[in-house]
């Protein structure tokens, strides 16, 4: 019965020396996950010039010579004096450039131009966890029978050894002053 006393003392006084080892020694080393996200905005921008701010260089002008000699003279002031419209986009990525002229009497009347930017950003979210720890646990477990009422009170000691394992180790005292010991050891299956 000594020897049975003396190795559960052994085992205590190895379960303490842990403890305190792992009290003293905890590191504060943090275990950080990164979570990358992109983001997507789309930014308008509308700009308006009026056709005299235009800078324009004459590319050929016509001149009176006996070749060329007008035939359509309405068709011509009709074609002179109309107001035109044309517009021309540009698509480039996911970006849109549109630029719109109006244009009369042979001059640019106005200029419009607008821009959909979509802007990628980039978002990194860094979240920080403190490492598992050994921890210590104590408690008791009873054993009841409808018979007999409460058979077994066994008082234990467990060590979580840094959420991989619990390793248990507890003393049964029964009703008839019979004395056991039990050994456990779990292993973490999932989370």
């Amino acid at each position: 019965m000594t020897a049975i006393r003396d190795y559960l003392i052994i085992i205590l006084a190895f379960f303490s020396m842990v403890w305190l080892y792992e009290s003293c020694h905890r590191s504060s080393a943090i275990v950080e996950y990164v979570k990358t996200d992109t983001v997507y905005k789309t930014n308008v921008s509308t700009r308006w010039m009026k056709g005299n701010s235009i800078p324009y260089v004459i590319i050929d002008s016509v001149h009176d010579s006996v070749q060329y000699t007008v035939h359509d003279t309405i068709r011509i002031v009709s074609d002179y004096m109309r107001t035109y419209a044309y517009s021309d986009t540009i698509n480039v990525d996911s970006n849109t450039f549109v630029i719109s002229d109006t244009i009369s009497q042979n001059k640019i009347q106005s200029r419009k131009f607008e821009a959909k930017i979509t802007e990628k950003t980039i978002v990194n979210t860094i979240t920080k966890e403190a490492k598992a720890k050994n921890s210590l646990y104590l408690g008791f477990r009873g054993d009841l029978s409808p018979s007999n009422g409460l058979e077994v009170l066994s008082p234990g000691i467990a060590l979580n050894v840094k959420n991989k394992a619990l390793i248990g180790l507890n003393v049964d005292l029964g009703i008839n002053r019979q004395i056991r010991y039990g050994l456990g050891v779990y292993f973490k299956i999932g989370k």
